[in-house]
């Protein structure tokens, strides 16, 4: 049985869409679980982070959807 390819035959590769993705989805935790472990996951209080969650929709967040609300809030203005 001859497996060799030669330069001429046609090399297939699969589709972007056909090829599964092994992205796992992030794990979610409640606002209070990050909270009492702010000051280690994001090194802020957990002051900040009950401001940066509090008119979310959603109930859990994960790590990264907390550090970007964070970013977001320090960033914000302060209306006066």
């Amino acid at each position: 049985m001859n497996t060799a390819v030669s330069p001429t035959d046609e090399v297939r590769w699969p589709m972007a869409s056909s090829v599964k993705k092994n992205k796992q989805a992030a794990p979610q935790y409640t606002q209070a679980e990050l909270m009492n472990h702010a000051e280690a996951l994001f090194a802020v209080k957990a002051e900040v982070l009950y401001g940066a969650l509090y008119e979310a929709a959603q109930e859990t967040f994960s790590i990264e959807e907390a550090k970007e609300r964070i970013n977001q809030f320090m960033k914000a203005k302060v209306k006066g």
